[in-house]
């Protein structure tokens, strides 16, 4: 017996074999078990979204859209981060409540030209929601407004060269055929209603906020684009420039008889050059300078003259959609290495706050009256606790009175959302 069990005490694997391996299968095991559960969490929220997916909806009702906005988180140059972020947690609940939505993701960076580096550059997202705004308002102004209607038929006018020119321009640099360029910037028609707006994290929350605020109350007046000009206008510019022929006639400056610098002045010439283009030349010039035509000064459309205080009204009340913030705790830094590894292992807390959130905009009816301008300043604040905040220049929420009054807030940061019984639980 005793050789029998020194023979397989021989076979086992020694102390520091047995403590990798146990580390190994330790470490598998709880990754899995943290990604069946995970899993398992995500399901129930999805379940409770097909709820909202199964209820009818009439023949003319025009179903439920939102439109995403996402941001560059801080501390980052990409929305990377943010789109995966989406992608996890938000879309799957989306998708199960058959949530139609629209994505608009905004990039923008610079590169100092002092050397200091890329940067983001923000206001994007303001821009973006502030025109949707006063572009609906003014379609409103039109519908009464014969003089507005025809400045609206030119601005759309314009706008369709432009966009023809900008595909000509992008046509003839790739040198394609311009069907892919076609179907890369296909977009569906326009939402007939008011699609509700849903932020995720505190930079675009702010941003959103404040596009409202700017949409609501801000001017209406719309400057007209001017029309973006062909590369192949350009070329042919500066090749006319390069032909341009200059005519010039010497002739020998006279001099008095009998002067002693007769022989040295006969040498001396004076050049006087006329450009026989039209341009103006000094005397003794070796080139020519060319002057450009007068750029046309751009015109404004005043919509401004139109409106009123009962006008005002009227789009604080029906021209303002609802707005959801979905947060983003966006760990970063060497500092909070810990914490991601552990996130990476028990990610069960993350499903159930950010699938929570998502679920309420879900559910239309967690929308609510906003409590005042300090509900909406103080939003989503926790997250620039961060360490991708920590140099970062703030943007305050600026929101007019009047508009935080009139402006619906889904209840994301509490589970307002129908629940399932047992039996549909299981």
């Amino acid at each position: 017996m005793t050789s029998m069990l020194a023979a397989l005490r021989k076979k086992l694997p020694g102390r520091n074999a047995s403590i990798f391996w146990a580390t190994v299968l330790g470490t598998t095991g709880f990754y899995q078990y943290n990604k069946r559960e995970g899993k398992k969490r995500l399901d129930y929220y999805c379940k409770r979204a097909e709820m909202v997916a199964n209820e009818a909806i009439g023949a003319l009702d025009t179903p439920r859209k939102v439109h995403v906005y996402v941001a560059v988180p801080m501390g980052e140059l990409g929305t990377r981060k943010a789109r995966l972020h989406w992608e996890r947690y938000i879309l799957p609940v989306f998708v199960a409540g058959a949530l139609d939505y629209e994505l608009t993701l905004v990039n923008d960076t610079v590169t100092d030209s002092d050397g200091g580096g890329e940067r983001v550059v923000r206001g994007g997202i303001h821009s973006l929601v502030a025109e949707e705004i006063k572009e609906r308002r003014r379609k409103e102004m039109e519908e009464d407004n014969e003089e507005l209607r025809l400045w609206r038929a030119a601005i759309d006018e314009r706008k369709k060269e432009n966009k023809e020119r900008e595909r000509r321009n992008k046509v003839g640099a790739s040198g394609g055929s311009g069907q892919e360029l076609d179907i890369a910037n296909w977009k569906p028609e326009p939402y007939p209603g008011i699609m509700d707006i849903v932020a995720i994290g505190r930079e675009t929350w702010v941003e959103a906020i404040n596009g409202i605020s700017d949409g609501a109350v801000g001017s209406l007046n719309y400057t007209i684009p001017p029309l973006v000009p062909l590369d192949s206008e350009e070329k042919e510019k500066k090749d006319n420039a390069a032909e341009r022929k200059i005519s010039t006639d010497t002739a020998v400056a006279p001099t008095s008889p009998g002067s002693s610098h007769d022989e040295e002045s006969a040498d001396k010439t004076e050049l006087q050059i006329t450009d026989t283009t039209g341009s103006v030349s000094g005397a003794g010039a070796a080139g020519e300078s060319v002057v450009e035509a007068p750029q046309p000064q751009p015109i404004t459309v005043n919509y401004d003259r139109y409106t009123n205080e009962e006008s005002n009204k009227t789009a604080l009340s029906r021209m303002i959609p609802a707005v959801a913030y979905i947060s983003h705790m966006n760990i970063t830094g060497w500092s909070n290495i810990p914490l991601r590894v552990w996130n990476f292992f028990h990610n069960q807390q993350n499903v159930d706050l950010y699938a929570q959130q998502a679920l309420q905009v879900v559910f239309e009816s967690t929308k609510r009256a906003v409590h005042g301008t300090e509900e909406l300043a103080s939003m989503g604040k926790a997250e620039e606790e961060t360490a991708g905040w920590e140099g970062q220049e703030r943007i305050d929420v600026v929101v007019d009175p009047a508009v935080a009054d009139g402006l619906q807030l889904y209840d994301t940061q509490n589970d307002t959302a129908l629940r399932l019984s047992d039996e549909e639980q299981k």
